[in-house]
């Protein structure tokens, strides 16, 4: 009765009342880097950022689903439950959604999974806790995840032609004329289950939540590595 009231009074958001849990998929066998999500950045190992991001944004319920023995003892020394990824969800072409979709068959009570990734060592704890609260805001969305602003124009090849995508070359945009576009950055995708359950992250009932440019890095390669070490070192130091 009590939390009733608190949610009619618009205290609690209900997204809060509801079972939430943090999903780290973190394989060994990543190609770019060498057991990417353990390296180091400005001294604490991918992984470990993601979890600590996580905890900042008040989750507890933290899983790390991971294939290979040092990335799990990773995850157990920031005190998070590990999951043993299987072969088949571990592999370089399954999709996401499989090694989602494998953990959420071991816990049936969640009812929203937040996907972190842990090769975005930049993402601000602020922006899970904020877009978690957006998931009921102004709508009921089934998912929620993080993109970041281009102002980019694109070519392509059509027909052995090449075309504009974004723009007409006619009419050439200024940044400062249009609002440029979003691009999905990876960094975390928030999802209730009936939609995972379906087989999917996303679908059209979602919304975004905006992420800079710099917290949008995705280390996936040694220059990636290197960049994050100094802007590490000089900027969020």
């Amino acid at each position: 009765m009590f939390v009733k009231f608190l949610l009619f009074v618009g205290v609690v958001s209900p997204v809060l009342c509801e079972n939430i849990a943090v999903l780290i998929l973190a394989r060994g066998g990543s190609k770019g880097i060498r057991l990417k999500n353990i390296q180091n950045i400005g001294g604490i190992s991918l992984l470990g950022r993601t979890i600590l991001t996580a905890k900042l944004a008040g989750i507890q319920n933290i899983t790390v689903s991971t294939d290979h023995p040092l990335i799990a003892l990773e995850g157990l020394k920031y005190n998070v439950s590990v999951l043993k990824r299987s072969y088949v969800t571990s592999t370089d072409w399954a999709p996401s959604i499989w090694g989602v979709s494998e953990f959420m068959e071991t816990r049936p009570e969640i009812n929203i999974v937040i996907l972190l990734q842990a090769t975005s060592p930049f993402v601000n704890s602020k922006h899970i806790s904020s877009s978690l609260a957006k998931l009921n805001f102004p709508v009921s969305y089934d998912c929620i995840f993080a993109v970041t602003r281009s102002y980019k124009l694109r070519w392509t090849y059509i027909d052995s032609e090449t075309k504009p995508v974004n723009f007409d070359y006619k009419n050439r945009p200024r940044r400062q004329d249009w609002n440029g576009e979003f691009i999905e950055t990876g960094a975390f995708y928030i999802t209730r289950r009936e939609l995972i359950i379906k087989g999917y992250l996303q679908n059209n009932n979602c919304t975004v939540w905006e992420i800079s440019q710099e917290e949008s890095l995705e280390v996936d390669t040694e220059y990636d590595l290197r960049l994050a070490n100094i802007l590490i070192k000089y900027k969020f130091m």
